[in-house]
């Protein structure tokens, strides 16, 4: 079954253009490591803080790539970053439209 990865962080301002500068070769990257990415949505809170929803094949490519990600050049230097994560949750998907 479908699952959302959710990932709410903080990032200074200073760094969002390099944050939205790195992340399609990010996506790439992992799609490329880790099989089962359907799509990955960043949306920004407020000044600070933003969320991050990628949804992956099953909950097993999730974990895979969660666990893995941070050995992805790519995915370590967006990481790298982020101030605070503040929360990292998956969601099996019941329903969409």
């Amino acid at each position: 079954m479908a699952v959302f990865e959710l990932a709410r962080f903080t990032v200074d301002p200073a760094n969002i253009e390099k944050l939205l500068a790195g992340r399609d070769q990010m996506i790439a990257a992992i799609r490329e490591t880790f099989p089962g990415l359907i799509a990955a949505s960043l949306a920004r809170l407020d000044e600070r803080a933003w969320i991050d929803v990628w949804q992956w094949e099953s909950l097993e490519a999730a974990k895979a790539g969660a666990e893995g990600a941070p050995s992805v050049p790519e995915a370590a230097a967006m990481f790298g970053l982020i101030d605070e994560v503040l929360a990292m949750e998956h969601a099996e998907i019941l329903h969409q439209g």
